[in-house]
């Protein structure tokens, strides 16, 4: 069975609890959490503070090698985020997203048309509604 992005970032979301908190306390929405993994991947250094396993070791030696790795290529990591998160994009996803946006704007602009057309047949009441009803003279 082929695991779908949802399950594969539940999983990720239980290996990393501090995220958890981190929306249970509403600093981050889980749209944002779900973004940032599909764009930056799993193995991302951003994660490592949410960490289960979490040792003051590994921590302090990740540390020193991204510091250094950081110094080396500060902006090849940042075109490197991009592209990664770029090809990871399902193709399929972005056409039902766009045929979605465009449906949406089919009806607003239907709905726009409808409030246009009623407001051509308000202006073409007449002027004087008095001249519809009989006059009575005494």
């Amino acid at each position: 069975m082929v695991k779908t992005d949802i399950e594969s970032f539940k999983e990720f979301v239980h290996k990393h609890p501090e995220l958890i908190r981190e929306v249970q306390k509403n600093k981050r929405p889980w749209k944002e959490v779900y973004q940032d993994w599909i764009v930056l991947g799993e193995e991302h250094e951003s994660w490592n503070q949410y960490a289960k396993e979490k040792t003051e070791d590994k921590a302090k030696d990740k540390k020193q090698e991204e510091r250094s790795h950081t110094q080396n290529a500060r902006t090849d990591l940042t075109v490197g985020d991009i592209v990664a998160g770029l090809s990871k994009l399902q193709i399929t996803d972005v056409q039902k997203y766009l045929s979605q946006f465009g449906s949406l704007m089919d009806a607003v602009q239907e709905l726009l048309q409808q409030f246009n057309n009623q407001s051509d047949r308000s202006n073409q009441l007449p002027e004087n509604r008095m001249n519809d009803y009989p006059s009575y003279k005494d």
